[in-house]
């Protein structure tokens, strides 16, 4: 019988399938998903593959061999599968046949076994890699090269080869087009290496560095400025830093600004003043050391001006920072300008207003127990003392229907259990309610001290006698059975 024409490519489908069935659901496309696989997830499976438990495939090769018209992106998957195969003479073959059929898959195999634990393997695959480099399409080398960038941490490659032929190639005037392409390349740690190269081989060095100032990732800027301040020209440095101050990386902004401090560049003021807006805390400190050195006007004064004024519309910024040094004088300005803002920006209003009044009074207590939030908690938290001195049980009751809603009565109840476990018990021992509504509030804040009451919290003999004593004099306002609830947790504390 003469076999079936599509019989050699039915049976390579089926032994790609039968490797990755553990890897793809039933159903899948499971050679489309090889071919759409990550760089990392390319390095996961080699891993796996090369587990223990994974069943060498001796005959993927052979089968391979017999269809020389199988589609493309059915060899590569196949000679991928086969470059990490537990067996090194698999892997050597398929390297040898990689050669063949330059795409980003094979090229990704033969650099991942250029790690590879047998050396014979890593010679071929060496070969192999610089054989594809001259064939493959540049979209197949920038798909693959973050694979060889994660060589750089690999523990068997040749480290001589690495430096001095294939980050060699990259750097030749031959690949400028690859390079160029690995300069916008959505892996970051592939643009640093990229650039990496690109500010000793470009032939627009100037250029380049702009471009590396202002990208998204800090490494990159850093190493742009770095390269910059080292072997710039001194006018191009003083544009480039007074450009890097609006990179996206808050270092490389603090340190083009203290370049320019030391060169004393025209306009040096203006830079500084724009700088105590910056989006960044640490930024923002520097400029603000800055000014004080230079005797120009305080940080404090401007960032007041900005809120009052809204000159230079950067208010955000402003109120951001004075949340960081408001003083008492500050107070009026935060308290007015609450009501008018966002969540965000109401939350820098009260981190102000805690720090002006050096922690938090009642008044903002019920302003601060309206907005909820895990920052306002934080900071309500940190100022307990001060507004719990002010907290008098009228006050107390009177939270119930003296204004605040019951996001702030939860608030409240939430910011109570912060209170020493027996001053909180005193408290609501000590009030009175007089209406309806208040004993209803009064009683839900027992039952919240009840709630936390199991809590550790040291109570010696004599206040244990003086809380006992009052509860069974009945000199409280708890009815009968809350007020037994109450006495056998003083028992048990």
């Amino acid at each position: 019988m003469i076999p079936h024409p599509e019989a050699p490519e039915a049976a390579l489908s089926a032994r790609i399938d039968q490797i990755l069935k553990a890897f793809v659901d039933e159903g899948g496309n499971r050679v489309h998903w090889l071919q759409t696989l990550s760089p990392r997830g390319l390095f996961d499976l080699d891993e796996r593959r090369r587990s223990w438990w994974a069943a060498n495939d001796d005959g993927l090769l052979a089968c391979l061999k017999a269809c020389a018209a199988a589609p493309v992106t059915v060899q590569t998957a196949a000679l991928f599968l086969a470059g990490s195969d537990g067996n090194g003479r698999t892997r050597e073959a398929a390297l040898q046949m990689m050669r063949s059929v330059p795409s980003h898959l094979t090229l990704s195999c033969a650099l991942l076994r250029c790690n590879d634990w047998v050396a014979e393997v890593r010679a071929a695959a060496q070969d192999c890699v610089m054989s594809l480099l001259g064939q493959c399409a540049v979209q197949h080398v920038l798909a693959a090269w973050p694979v060889a960038v994660r060589l750089r941490h690999s523990q068997r490659v040749d480290r001589a080869w690495l430096e001095g032929t294939l980050f060699a190639w990259l750097s030749s005037p031959s690949s400028r087009i690859v390079l160029e392409g690995l300069l916008g390349h959505p892996d970051a740690r592939t643009r640093l290496m990229a650039y990496a190269v690109a500010l000793h081989s470009h032939p627009d060095r100037a250029a380049l560095r702009v471009r590396a100032i202002l990208d998204s990732d800090p490494h990159i800027s850093h190493l742009a400025l770095a390269d910059l301040l080292h072997h710039g020209e001194p006018a191009d440095v003083e544009a480039k830093c007074a450009l890097a101050l609006s990179a996206p990386a808050s270092g490389v902004r603090s340190a083009a600004l203290r370049a320019l401090v030391e060169r004393e560049v025209a306009g040096l003021d203006a830079h500084i003043e724009t700088a105590a807006f910056d989006r960044s805390r640490g930024v923002r400190r520097l400029a603000m050391w800055l000014l004080q050195q230079r005797q120009a006007t305080p940080a404090i004064a401007l960032w007041r001006d900005e809120l009052k004024h809204r000159r230079r519309a950067r208010w955000r910024e402003a109120l951001e920072a004075l949340a960081d040094h408001a003083e008492a004088e500050d107070m009026p300005a935060l308290r007015a300008l609450l009501p008018q803002v966002s969540a965000r920006h109401q939350r820098n209003c009260l981190r102000g207003w805690v720090r002006a009044e050096g922690g938090a009074r009642l008044a903002l207590l019920r302003e601060a127990l309206e907005k909820p939030g895990r920052t306002v908690n934080a900071l309500l938290a940190s100022a307990t003392v001060l507004w719990a001195a002010e907290l008098d049980p009228p006050r107390l009751l009177a939270f119930c229907h003296d204004g605040p809603s019951p996001v702030a009565q939860a608030g409240l109840l939430g910011q109570l259990t912060r209170l020493p476990l027996w001053q909180h018990l005193d408290l609501l021992l000590d009030a009175v309610p007089q209406r309806e509504d208040e004993r209803a509030w009064h009683l839900r804040l027992v039952h919240g001290w009840l709630r936390v009451s199991g809590q550790y919290s040291p109570l010696g003999a004599a206040r244990r006698q003086a809380l006992l004593s009052r509860l069974e004099e009945g000199r409280h306002a708890l009815p009968q059975n809350v007020a037994a609830q109450v006495r056998a947790a003083v028992h048990h504390a």
